[in-house]
C-alpha cells in the first residue's frame, strides 16, 4: 500500500540580491599598454600593470616599463572580469581563444 502525503509549500529560495551600483565620475583611470605579471595570493588574484614610457629629462631616453598599477580581485571576481573580456573582445571581432590556438604567450 503507497501513501501520498502532500508536502507544505515551501517558496523557492530568494537569491541575495545586489547591491545598488553607485557610478563614481572621479574614480582613477588607468591607461595600460600591457600587464607584467599575475600573482594568487591566498585566493586574491593580483593583476600588475604597466604602461610603455620615455623619460625624455634624459639625454638618451629609452623606452621602459613602468608599473601603474595593480588590480587584487577574489577569484570570482576574476573568473567573471575573464568572462565578460572574452565575450566583449568576440563581439569587437577578436577571437582571444583564436589567439591562443594560433600559439599566442604571455611574455
Amino acid at each position: 500500500m503507497f501513501v501520498a502525503i502532500k508536502s507544505p509549500l515551501v517558496p523557492p529560495p530568494q537569491l541575495p540580491e545586489q547591491p545598488p551600483y553607485i557610478d563614481n565620475p572621479f574614480a582613477p583611470e588607468i591607461f595600460a599598454t600591457g600587464y607584467s605579471g599575475l600573482a594568487n595570493l591566498n585566493g586574491v588574484i593580483v593583476l600588475t600593470l604597466e604602461s610603455a614610457r620615455c623619460d625624455h629629462s634624459r639625454p638618451q631616453p629609452a623606452l621602459e616599463r613602468v608599473v601603474v598599477g595593480r588590480v587584487a580581485l577574489t577569484t570570482t571576481a576574476a573568473l567573471e572580469l575573464v568572462t565578460g573580456l572574452n565575450q566583449f573582445l568576440e563581439q569587437q571581432g577578436f577571437s582571444p581563444s583564436k589567439v591562443l590556438a594560433d600559439g599566442a604567450t604571455f611574455q
